[in-house]
């Protein structure tokens, strides 16, 4: 790894793992999701600062994965150039995997809990994607196809649940989904402009 990535790297793991707190405020049904706000903007992008040598191609492809635990699994595919996948679980049988497919894209989990499946996959140009989940029982999919998009989902101290969220350009450029932590027993579907809530 040259020593920008190493610098940006290092960066990013205390950024992924103080930053992925974000204020939420209770999910209702059908709510308006993409913000791009003004606010909106100013807190992607201070999410992305630690890996912006990646999206503006100044660094090498990088896949980082740490776990503590027992029988957890990660999987990481990259195809493209100057992109990181950066997975970091602890726990017992969490399950992660991350697919990047285009250039200059970063794709961020921590995990932990028991019995949680995460996939990430992009498809496209200097996306960016941060996830963090725990609890037990959960099953999260953030999905992006297009280019120049960014998000961040909380699915924190949540059970039972699912989240899935799919990404394009008819969603804006920043997606931040609000309350989906602590989720009990929900599965949440968010789709360009909307979130719909429907209990299990």
């Amino acid at each position: 790894m040259s020593k920008t990535g190493k610098i940006a790297l290092k960066s990013l793991v205390a950024a992924a793992s103080l930053s992925i707190g974000l204020a939420l405020v209770p999910a209702s049904a059908e709510d308006i999701l993409v913000r791009n706000s003004d606010n909106a903007t100013a807190e992607v992008s201070a999410l992305m600062q630690p890996i912006m040598p990646f999206v503006n191609g100044e660094a090498q492809t990088t896949t980082n994965i740490a776990q503590i635990g027992e029988n957890n699994t990660a999987n990481s595919s990259v195809k493209g150039t100057s992109s990181l996948s950066l997975i970091q679980q602890s726990g017992l049988n969490n399950r992660a995997v991350q697919a990047i497919e285009g250039a200059n894209s970063a794709l961020l989990l921590v995990q932990g809990g028991t019995n949680n499946n995460v996939l990430q996959a992009s498809k496209g140009n200097r996306n960016f994607q941060m996830v963090g989940v725990s609890g037990n029982d959960n099953n999260v999919a953030y999905l992006q196809a297009g280019n120049d998009l960014a998000g961040a989902l909380d699915v924190r101290d949540s059970q039972n649940s699912n989240v899935l969220a799919i990404q394009t350009p008819q969603s804006g450029r920043y997606l931040m989904p609000t309350g989906l932590r602590g989720l009990q027993n929900t599965t949440v579907v968010i789709v360009p402009g909307r979130m719909y809530v429907i209990p299990k």
